[in-house]
């Protein structure tokens, strides 16, 4: 017969956790945010920003000339301008969770070592 399991509070995560004897004991510091917040590159600012921008205001520039066939190419541009953002907008949202799953698998590490979610004070 195989031994009944123990409880995951009495496991390894447990040995290493602070102790309830040491109220005075300062806890030891929540893990840092990754710094890697840094200013964003001139292409990506131009391909993010910049370039729909243009595309847009081609196409009200397009709309102004007042024809059938400047206003079928004006909200072609604009529409084409729009689709550049939210490409651009899906994409990096689409990164973020990448972002998140990271901090997800650091807060689980803090907790191994720890006993406890870096969150809790």
């Amino acid at each position: 017969m195989r031994p009944a399991r123990r409880h995951a509070s009495e496991g390894r995560a447990r040995i290493h956790a602070p102790s309830t004897e040491l109220r005075g004991a300062s806890r030891p510091p929540a893990p840092s945010p990754p710094r890697n917040r840094r200013r964003t590159p001139g292409v990506l600012l131009f391909t993010r920003w910049i370039l729909p921008a243009v595309i847009i205001v081609a196409g009200l520039v397009a709309l102004s000339f007042g024809t059938l066939d400047a206003l079928y190419g004006g909200s072609t541009l604009i529409a084409a301008g729009i689709a550049v953002w939210l490409i651009s907008w899906a994409y990096r949202y689409g990164l973020r969770s990448d972002d998140e799953r990271d901090a997800e698998a650091r807060a689980r590490a803090y907790f191994e070592r720890f006993g406890r979610w870096p969150d809790e004070r």
